[in-house]
């Protein structure tokens, strides 16, 4: 497969707004929105982004035209999902991969956006960036993480805590955990051979975790990556009220002392306060023994 890696920005480029997912409200984006500009770049929204049906922003042809727009408007350099929620996964089979290959431009996005961006990747190579919407919480780490990623400078996060030492090099592939799972025997699951995994959820009891890493194992995921980044698994509690079912850290620290490749647990992404834009598709580096992820640009 050839990646597509788009072109960095420059400040004063017009950024896309698209709610590929659940519906928003414009004064839920206001700090999103003002985040972006204040930086020097101009956003323009999309046709249906305000759009809502039941759980969706609208009608999946609609919010699909939303990113076929954007991505064959070439004033638009990059794309950015509103919120997250449900139905990115909805949207795969309307778009034109071909059409996109040849107007690849970054698309940004996080939890739901998962499937989005899995799917891009595997119909078109195009590499995409994890980890940001207008909503989510502004830490420095993820101000820092989202211009480095715009504008294409190099940058290397260290967090976590090592379970399996040693260095490895391999495309970043993963995102949400449940959006992942939900795309396994679909045309729109790229292979993780030699990849680096990364993996995230909220709100997910501890034996559905247990469970997702059991599909993945199944499907030969685990046998097939050069390391694994465990993220945060914020709220994933058992609802059970004696904790018989245990906790999700015992979901992972099993899972985790299987594996035979370099990997870290407890980095700092997912839907915790401290969080950072990686991106999907592109080759970085897992340095295990020093807790450090690095994306040279």
């Amino acid at each position: 497969m050839n990646i597509l890696c788009p072109e960095p920005l420059q400040r004063g480029d017009i950024v896309g707004l698209i709610s590929p997912s659940s519906p928003i409200t414009e004064k839920a984006i206001e700090v999103g929105v003002h985040l972006l500009k204040s930086n020097g770049f101009n956003v323009k929204y999309a046709k249906h982004m305000f759009g809502s049906e039941r759980f969706l922003a609208g009608k999946d042809r609609d919010r699909a035209q939303d990113v076929m727009d954007f991505f064959i408007d070439s004033e638009v350099k990059a794309i950015i999902a509103t919120r997250g929620g449900q139905g990115s996964q909805r949207l795969l089979p309307f778009l034109d991969y071909e059409l996109i290959k040849k107007n690849p431009k970054p698309l940004f996005g996080f939890s739901d956006t998962t499937a989005l961006q899995l799917g891009l990747f595997k119909n078109t190579g195009l590499v995409s960036y994890t980890g940001f919407t207008l909503t989510i919480h502004l830490s420095t780490q993820v101000k820092k993480t989202l211009f480095s990623s715009l504008l294409g400078q190099e940058y290397t996060i260290r967090k976590g805590i090592k379970v399996h030492g040693g260095v490895s090099r391999g495309t970043l592939l993963g995102g949400n955990l449940t959006l992942m799972t939900n795309l396994m025997g679909t045309p729109y699951m790229p292979t993780f051979k030699g990849s680096i995994l990364l993996v995230e959820d909220v709100g997910v009891e501890p034996y559905n975790i247990d469970g997702m890493f059991s599909q993945l194992d199944l499907a030969g995921v685990f046998d097939e990556v050069s390391g694994v980044i465990f993220g945060t698994f914020e709220q994933c509690k058992s609802k059970k009220s004696n904790q018989s079912d245990g906790t999700v850290e015992d979901v992972i620290n099993e899972w985790a002392s299987k594996l035979k490749v370099p990997c870290i647990k407890e980095f700092s992404y997912g839907h915790g306060k401290q969080n950072c834009i990686l991106p999907i598709g592109k080759v970085v580096t897992l340095d295990a023994d020093t807790t450090c992820v690095t994306i040279q640009n």
